[in-house]
């Protein structure tokens, strides 16, 4: 039986910087008095993002919706022929968010099945709000992919990721899975810090020594907007 899992809620912020920044970022984080060591090796995260026709969870963020979610199916390591992902439902209100977890049993192959095929697969097996959730989505709009960096604070009250290497395949225009055109990514390192929402001040702290500036970042946004016909639009 599919179970669903729901974490507590976590203050967010994240923050952005060129590629060339990464020595940088990785200096300030070994040398920080919160004393981060790695809490997981570093992995390559991917994440394929579904929405509605009317692309809803990327409106609600132009918009600056202060309530809204994002469905995803993420899975980890090298290539597309043999994924066996978790689909997430990411909620997040103003910097509090939280995420509820739905294992997919199958395993997809991304370079020959098609968005029909993937979607009946998703359909037949999710449980629950993610069930709902895919009731309301069309179908795939971007892919995404970037390693991942996992650290903690001494005392296990904060945890920081960096991700780098950043790739992003558009998928509105394709009916099956595009994994071999990337289209440009612009953020090339980002910086998330998540803890407790009671721990808001010290995250603020500890951000006001960070060596980039914080700011307003959405992987699937930034992917759509850099991707698409919606470049003219401006994230809030």
């Amino acid at each position: 039986m599919v179970v669903s899992k729901m974490p507590s809620t976590r203050f967010e912020v994240k923050s952005t910087c060129a590629e060339i920044g990464l020595p940088w970022i990785r200096a300030w984080v070994r040398l920080h008095p919160d004393a981060f060591v790695q809490a997981y090796p570093p992995r390559r995260v991917n994440n394929l993002y579904l929405d509605t026709p009317g692309l809803t969870s990327l409106t609600d963020h132009l918009d600056g919706v202060g309530e809204r979610s994002k469905l995803r199916l993420r899975w980890y390591g090298e290539g597309f022929s043999v994924v066996q992902g978790v689909l997430e439902l990411k909620h997040r209100s103003n910097r509090v968010g939280w995420k509820s977890y739905c294992p997919m049993p199958p395993t997809f192959d991304l370079t020959t099945i098609s968005w029909n095929e993937l979607m009946g697969q998703l359909r037949e097996h999710a449980t629950g709000e993610h069930a709902m959730a895919l009731a309301r989505v069309e179908r795939p709009t971007l892919l995404n992919s970037y390693v991942r960096e996992y650290y903690e604070s001494m005392d296990e009250q904060i945890r920081l990721t960096i991700d780098s290497e950043q790739r992003v395949y558009e998928q509105l225009t394709h009916t099956t899975p595009n994994v071999r055109f990337p289209a440009r990514a612009t953020n090339g390192i980002v910086v998330e810090v998540k803890a407790d929402p009671s721990l808001a001040r010290r995250i603020s702290n500890l951000y006001s020594s960070l060596p980039v500036l914080v700011e307003q970042n959405s992987k699937y946004v930034d992917g759509i907007l850099n991707s698409t016909r919606f470049t003219n639009r401006r994230i809030r």
